[in-house]
């Protein structure tokens, strides 16, 4: 069973992916898979380089993913060829990854933008208020407010994610709290399982 995990940018998916697995769930992060497949020599990569140009490829072979970051995000068209090189590749990989048995959590900020929600059998969307966001994305990622901004601007409003959602995740309280939301979850989507 595939699980799609959203939300906002620094809403605490990964919190409650780990949350998840330590109740037994496989955890695929596609940010992840996304650093993966920029390595040198992957295709990623070398899509990018072709699309892009090389201007931010360091000495080392690497990608500059900050100042390429600041590039992209300030044109809505960047966005999308970025997002038509990479989502195939990296859906490729997911569905690779979770065949099998299990319950497999896909931790991914774009899961409606990108289509890959047609590919889960459930979806799970996790908000948090808009000054926790703000604050975590700040001391996570040591970017600024309005790069937090820029970047939610390229993603489906939460509202409307959660309307897509069949499950919603609430982590603007304590840990206890989501954790409680979490194994809520996991009792239902074993029981459904195993139907």
């Amino acid at each position: 069973m595939r699980v799609g995990v959203t939300g906002i940018f620094a809403s605490g998916k990964g919190t409650v992916c780990e949350l998840f697995r330590e109740l037994g769930a496989s955890v695929i992060d596609t940010d992840s898979i996304a650093r993966e497949i920029m390595e040198p020599g992957k295709k990623g990569l070398q899509d990018l380089i072709h699309e892009f140009g090389d201007s931010f490829i360091k000495s080392d072979g690497t990608l500059d993913r900050r100042a390429f970051a600041n590039y992209v995000f300030s044109c809505e068209e960047k966005v999308r060829r970025l997002n038509e090189i990479t989502h195939p590749i990296i859906l490729n990989i997911v569905l690779e990854r979770s065949k099998g048995n299990g319950i497999y959590m896909i931790n991914t900020p774009l899961l409606f933008e990108s289509g890959f929600d047609r590919y889960m059998d459930k979806n799970i969307v996790v908000t948090a208020g808009d000054e926790q966001v703000i604050l975590r994305g700040c001391k996570r990622d040591n970017i600024s407010p309005e790069e937090i901004k820029e970047r939610l601007k390229h993603q489906i409003p939460l509202n409307e994610k959660i309307k897509l959602a069949d499950y919603v995740i609430d982590n603007s309280g304590s840990i206890e709290q989501t954790k409680r939301q979490v194994f809520d979850i996991w009792k239902v989507l074993n029981q459904s399982k195993e139907v």
